[in-house]
């Protein structure tokens, strides 16, 4: 029997392209925006970007407001830190699981994706490391098939893509994170469950420490900046 595969459809290839604005900040936090300049931006119809921004609402990137338009939701430490807390808890228990009983094609492909990471970092390409560092960890979750936990991840992804842009403008925090994944599987390839359970804790707390200190600069670069005068 053949299949034929169907080319994406506008609704999905919509919600791609507004998300990774979102996550790049070519939409800004609390920015506006209408239906119709997305879909002119596109040159496509109203209909399959409303579906797009409706379905992106679901994952709290943006939301309605009547008589408006459509607003990309602010950024929060308070929110992002409680994404964080949730991963932790859901991937270092992967870890210490997946290390338990290594699956050849789970290490095989966190392999991969590892040997990705490193040529994204050679090219700088923001963009595509936080797709493939995110991708590292989805393959960790989706190692024990639970549904659940997939589901899970899925609803917080979007949200640590978009701090993570952020707070991988140097190339550096790029290599960082590069060599915390590959502790992590190495711990996972050698069985050491106790190691792998907290070395996926340990990489998720420093993010988090990371993001607590970009927000806490640009706090401080907020107060800095002078006053305008209207008088």
């Amino acid at each position: 029997m053949y299949v034929v595969k169907r080319p994406e459809s506008l609704r999905t290839q919509a919600i791609v392209q507004i998300r990774q604005a979102i996550v790049t900040g070519q939409l800004a936090p609390a920015s506006m925006h209408s239906e119709q300049s997305i879909a002119a931006d596109m040159s496509i119809s109203r209909t399959p970007v409303r579906e797009a921004l409706l379905h992106l609402a679901s994952e709290g990137l943006v939301e309605f407001v009547p008589q408006r338009g459509v607003r990309v939701t602010e950024l929060n430490a308070e929110k992002l830190g409680d994404v964080f807390q949730v991963r932790t808890a859901i991937e270092s228990y992967c870890a210490f699981v997946l290390a338990g009983r290594p699956s050849k094609n789970v290490l095989a492909a966190l392999d991969v994706t590892l040997s990705r990471q490193e040529d994204i970092i050679d090219a700088a390409d923001h963009l595509r490391w936080v797709e493939a560092n995110m991708e590292f960890h989805t393959i960790l979750v989706r190692s024990l098939e639970n549904e659940l936990m997939d589901k899970t991840l899925a609803s917080l992804a979007s949200h640590s893509m978009r701090i993570g842009y952020r707070m991988i403008a140097r190339k550096e925090r790029m290599r960082e994170s590069l060599t915390e994944h590959r502790a992590i599987f190495e711990a996972i390839r050698r069985r050491d469950q106790d190691r792998a359970r907290a070395l996926a804790a340990e990489h998720l707390y420093v993010c988090t420490l990371l993001m607590n200190q970009m927000f806490s600069d640009l706090q401080g670069a907020a107060r800095a900046r002078p006053k305008r005068d209207d008088a």
